[in-house]
């Protein structure tokens, strides 16, 4: 497994790679406790640590996983495993992202986006609220969760 580390900047904290990677490499495994969707709603301001991984059924982060912060233009992604893999090739020191839409189709949580991408999309949302090009794209790399896999399949 490749090394990497979380760091706090200017009051948040992120993971950054301790060494060039290559495209296509597993990093880790995301693990955590598994929570309902009415639990997810008391976390108050952790809410974002809950990875959604069925339509009912969450996973509370653990420890450095949830600090793997969201981009519109990730140099990763999660597969239906939760490996966390790479999908270009990451730079010592660049920090590690992923597009939490990935793993989410709950019509209820969003966020503000800061990943000032040239693309940002601005508000982080549901699987649905993708263009469709990028939905193809992250269906293609394998790092959408299975249940929108699963519910993708049956509108086309």
């Amino acid at each position: 497994m490749f090394q990497f580390e979380v760091i706090e900047n200017r009051g948040e904290r992120l993971v950054k790679a301790l060494s060039a990677i290559e495209a296509g490499r597993e990093l880790c495994t995301f693990s955590g406790k598994p929570v309902y969707f009415e639990e997810t709603l008391k976390l108050g301001t952790k809410e974002s640590f809950a990875f959604q991984v069925s339509h009912e059924l969450y996973i509370y982060l653990d420890e450095p996983y949830r600090y793997f912060n969201h981009s519109c233009d990730p140099n990763c992604g999660v597969t239906p495993e939760l490996k966390l893999v790479t999908l270009k090739p990451i730079q010592k020191n660049e920090e590690l992202r992923w597009d939490y839409s990935t793993s989410m189709l709950e019509h209820h949580w969003t966020m503000k986006c800061k990943c000032r991408k040239e693309n940002c999309r601005k508000v982080v949302g549901d699987f649905i609220t993708l263009p469709k090009k990028q939905q193809q794209y992250y269906l293609e790399n394998n790092v959408v969760q299975k249940f929108i896999v699963n519910m993708v399949k049956k509108r086309y």
